[in-house]
């Protein structure tokens, strides 16, 4: 889902679970709403260098309440 899709979901009251998740890949930080990722506007999956900025960016959103993984697996 894009930034928008995501807006609209929140607004919504329709997001039950956000958590930003470190991606191993890009050595960096994805947003993941219900199991679903962040994507930008190709459809691919939005990456973040920090954390600080994908809290800003959620923030922004109107979300305050996040989890954070640093660990995918298991």
């Amino acid at each position: 889902m894009i930034e928008r899709e995501l807006k609209l979901l929140l607004d919504a009251h329709a997001i039950k679970q956000v958590q930003v998740h470190y991606a191993v890949m890009s050595q960096g930080y994805m947003i993941v709403a219900d199991g679903k990722p962040l994507e930008t506007g190709k459809r691919e999956t939005r990456e973040f260098k920090t954390l600080d900025v994908a809290a800003k960016l959620l923030f922004k959103l109107g979300v305050a309440d996040f989890g954070v993984r640093l660990r995918t697996s298991t």
